[in-house]
């Protein structure tokens, strides 16, 4: 599959106008705890339209070493997602506050890190936590070396 279908594969989960709020972390494991906190959450979901995907981490992932690539988080056994999506404005509050609370709920699973893409416009103070301390560093070096040659060109 080439990049363009993979990043596309989602796509029609997520046609125009419907709108969307995410959270996600890292789990260290998937306890039977765990398993039903999401149970008891989803039993409250306010739409039928939100999702939550378990992502399985470890085989190739963790044979990459942490400083290999911008991506540290090879240790964690899970990656979750949860995703408020409805249609109506008039319910984003209530949506956006399940998918708030059903993360907070997750977070004695989880790791303090996070995976970078996952993140939501409101979750700046977490974009630290996709990173070491080292590489995060360098990127924001990176980064404004760039933005220094693009104002000064």
């Amino acid at each position: 599959m080439d990049y363009c279908q993979i990043q596309s594969m989602f796509d029609g989960g997520f046609p125009p106008g419907r709108l969307h709020y995410w959270k996600s972390s890292f789990l260290r494991h998937l306890s039977d705890k765990a398993i039903d906190t999401i149970v008891e959450y989803f039993g409250a979901v306010p739409s039928p339209m939100s999702a939550m995907a378990i992502e399985p981490f470890g085989g190739a992932v963790a044979r990459v070493g942490v400083e290999e690539t911008a991506f540290p988080h090879r240790d964690a056994s899970f990656s979750i997602v949860m995703v408020g999506m409805w249609m109506d404005r008039a319910q984003s509050e209530a949506n956006i506050r399940w998918t708030r609370e059903f993360w907070k709920a997750m977070q004695p699973f989880a790791t303090d890190a996070v995976y970078v893409n996952y993140l939501d416009a409101d979750e700046t103070d977490r974009v630290a936590a996709a990173y070491t301390p080292a590489t995060f560093k360098r990127l924001r070096e990176i980064k404004q070396s760039t933005t220094r040659t693009i104002s000064s060109g």
